[in-house]
């Protein structure tokens, strides 16, 4: 038996102290379990690690191989280590970075819990917790998913949430403005240019971030972009129009300042920064979210950056660019996926509306000017023949 009262930081002084709860450790199989037995008293605590590793061993029996009971008694942190590890070998780097995402957050929360206790009351327990931290639905589900992977469980009888079908908006134009005001005004070196990219060209977050300057072609007035989310949109072409090309310059302009004329082919567009000041151009900027978050709440507009995307391609929806030009820029390989992403505004609607509307008084105005032209007895006669 190993029970132990273990030293803990008082929360009121900051000195360490002993704790009046007693704690178990042991070993079993290889996997160290550490967990408090919820007790003052000493016996009360060894009859606790008693039951539990009582209830370990009956969970490992029942002529399972060595093997699944180690996984039985895997901790979820160290699940999630392996499962990073086995994905970086065949999967993009942009699908690893968001399945380290889920899993700092699973760590966090379930991090030293071992399988056999992974139970739906736990896994409810987490999916509660997080949905008070304000992550939305999809996001616990992509965790969960995670999880299921990692520890090779199937989790039967948890539900997933029920996700939210609006997969994004597009900005009003007095909001898309509010929000390239407030990036100007941003301390970000990179913020502003980074939005400017995003509105015109419908670029993902990391095909923007990741962008070198042999990826720019100033005399042919276009990106070539680089590794994409998808098959379809790694490599494709995007011209840029006089507007953006002249932001670009000047962005450039400081660019040079800041590390000299010379700039190399394999140089980020946007270099590893902190939150005033470019870096190092030979790595890219890790991330500009808390420029964003501030932006956004200075513009007063609530949504994502990839909504940057949407508005972009709702855009050219409203202008009638054709289906397969907006697919060859956004990088979609299906109409299904392209028109998730086209969101046709209020604005637009009101406005085909009113030239439906127009041209059915046009209409009419010429029908009686052509009546009106007409006698009384030829106007009886029309409508005699119309009857039969």
């Amino acid at each position: 038996m190993s029970v132990y009262l273990p030293w803990i930081k008082d929360p009121a002084t900051g000195r360490r102290r002993q704790s009046k709860v007693y704690w178990y450790d042991f070993t079993y199989l290889g996997q160290r379990i550490r967990e408090s037995a919820n007790t003052t008293r000493r016996s009360v605590a060894e009859n606790a690690e008693y039951e539990r590793r009582k209830s370990l061993e009956n969970s490992a029996t029942g002529g399972k191989i060595q093997l699944i009971r180690q996984k039985r008694l895997k901790r979820v942190a160290d699940a999630l280590g392996e499962y990073e590890r086995t994905y970086a070998v065949n999967h993009r780097e942009s699908g690893l970075q968001i399945v380290k995402e889920r899993s700092a957050h699973l760590s966090k929360h379930l991090g030293d819990v071992i399988a056999v206790d992974l139970t739906p009351e736990k896994i409810f327990d987490y999916m509660t917790t997080r949905k008070r931290e304000g992550v939305s639905n999809r996001t616990v589900n992509m965790e969960i998913e995670v999880l299921s992977r990692a520890m090779e469980m199937n989790f039967e009888g948890v539900k997933k949430l029920e996700e939210a079908r609006d997969v994004g908006r597009a900005l009003p134009d007095e909001e898309e403005e509010r929000l390239i005001g407030a990036a100007a005004k941003s301390h970000s070196p990179v913020l502003h240019m980074a939005l400017r990219i995003a509105l015109a060209t419908g670029m993902r977050h990391d095909e923007i971030r990741l962008l070198q300057m042999l990826q720019i072609d100033f005399e042919q007035k276009h990106f070539v972009v680089g590794k994409a989310k998808t098959e379809g949109g790694e490599g494709r072409v995007i011209p840029f129009g006089p507007e953006l090309e002249a932001a670009l310059k000047m962005y450039l302009n400081r660019y040079a300042q800041k590390f000299g004329a010379a700039m190399q082919p394999d140089w980020y567009l946007f270099p590893f920064s902190n939150r005033k000041a470019m870096l190092d151009p030979t790595r890219p900027i890790t991330s500009w979210k808390r420029a964003w978050e501030l932006a956004r709440k200075e513009a007063d507009v609530t949504c994502r950056f990839h909504d940057l995307r949407h508005t972009c391609c709702t855009k050219m929806a409203e202008s009638g660019v054709p289906e397969s030009t907006m697919k060859a820029i956004m990088g979609h390989l299906s109409a299904r996926m392209l028109e998730r992403y086209s969101h046709i505004r209020m604005k637009a609607k009101r406005e085909a509306i009113l030239a439906v509307e127009a041209q059915t008084a046009a209409a009419r105005r010429q029908t009686v000017g052509s009546h009106v032209k007409q006698s009384p007895q030829q106007a009886d006669s029309a409508s005699k023949e119309t009857l039969q």
